[in-house]
C-alpha cells in the first residue's frame, strides 16, 4: 500500500485526511507542527481502530525537512499552512514575510526534496497541493493569505508540466469555506498588530469575523482520497462545487473591471 505524507495533520483538514486515508489502508505519516497534537491524534487512532505514524514536521525547519526526505513516501499532501490577515497597505512586513515563508518557500522546499527522492527511486509519485479558493479569488483583509495561495497555484501549475515526463503527478485542491476553525482563526490574526489609534484603515468588530457560511468538509476529504487512489485525475479540484461558477464569474469580471 502507498505511503502518504500529510503535513499539518494535527488539526483541521489535515487531521481528517489522515484519518480517512488510514481507514482505506494507506500507510499514513501524519505530521504535526507541535508535539502537543500527538496525544489527540493517538486518541483518534484508537477511537477509529486505525493506524498511522505520527511525526513532528515543522516544514519551515530545515532539519525537520531533511528527516522527511528519508521517509520514501509515494504521495505528498502539502496541507500545512498559516494565514495572516489585515489591510495590505498597513500589515507589518514581518507577518507578510512569515506567511510566505510557511505557505510558499517552506512548502516548495519540502516538495523539492520529496520529488527528487521520488525521481531517484524511479517511482510513480504524486503531490497534492492543498491551496484554497483564495488562490483564485481575493477578498479585502485576506491579502497576505491570498497572495501566498496565488503563488502556490503557479508553483503547482508549472510543476505539473515540468514533472510529466518523470511520472510525478501534481494535483491542486481548492477548499472553499469549510468549517474547520481555520477561517475563524485567521480573521483574528490581525488583532496581533492592528491599532485603531495608529492605523488609518477603519475596522469594526465584524471585520474580525469570517463573513461567509461555512460547510462540512466531507466531500473534500472524499475527493482527496480519490486523488490519492487514482479514482479522480483532475488537476484542479474546487469544492464545494457550487463555488465553481462563483470563481468563473469573478475571473470574467476582472477583464472589464475599472480602476
Amino acid at each position: 500500500m502507498k505511503r502518504v505524507l500529510v503535513t499539518g495533520a494535527g488539526t483541521g483538514l489535515g487531521k481528517l485526511m489522515s484519518i480517512a486515508l488510514a481507514k482505506k489502508g494507506y500507510k499514513v505519516i501524519a505530521t504535526v507542527y507541535s508535539l502537543e497534537h500527538v496525544d489527540s491524534l493517538n486518541k483518534v487512532a484508537l477511537e477509529n481502530d486505525i493506524e498511522f505514524t505520527i511525526e513532528k514536521l515543522d516544514i519551515s525547519d530545515a532539519y525537520d525537512r531533511e528527516k522527511a526526505f528519508e521517509w520514501d513516501v509515494d504521495v505528498l499532501i502539502n496541507n500545512a499552512g498559516i494565514a495572516e490577515t489585515g489591510p495590505l497597505a498597513e500589515i507589518p512586513m514581518e507577518y507578510f514575510r512569515r506567511n510566505f515563508e510557511v505557505n510558499v518557500f517552506s512548502t516548495l522546499a519540502l516538495t523539492q526534496g520529496i520529488v527528487q527522492g521520488m525521481v531517484k527511486r524511479g517511482i510513480e509519485g504524486k503531490v497534492i497541493f492543498i491551496s484554497s479558493i483564495a488562490g483564485i479569488i481575493t477578498k479585502p483583509l485576506t491579502g497576505p493569505y491570498c497572495a501566498t495561495k496565488h503563488a502556490l497555484e503557479a508553483i503547482a501549475e508549472v510543476m505539473h508540466e515540468e514533472l510529466k515526463d518523470y511520472n510525478i503527478q501534481i494535483s491542486l485542491v481548492n477548499p472553499g469555506p469549510y468549517d474547520t476553525g481555520f477561517n475563524d482563526a485567521q480573521m483574528k490574526e490581525m488583532k496581533k498588530w492592528y491599532d485603531s489609534e495608529k492605523n488609518f484603515t477603519h475596522l469594526t468588530e465584524d471585520s474580525f469575523k469570517f463573513p461567509l457560511e461555512q460547510y462540512q468538509p466531507d466531500e473534500l476529504i472524499e475527493r482527496v482520497v480519490k486523488i490519492v487512489s487514482g479514482e479522480s485525475n483532475l488537476f484542479r479540484n474546487l469544492l464545494p462545487e457550487k463555488f465553481i461558477d462563483v470563481v468563473k464569474d469573478y475571473q470574467s469580471d476582472l477583464w472589464v473591471k475599472q480602476i
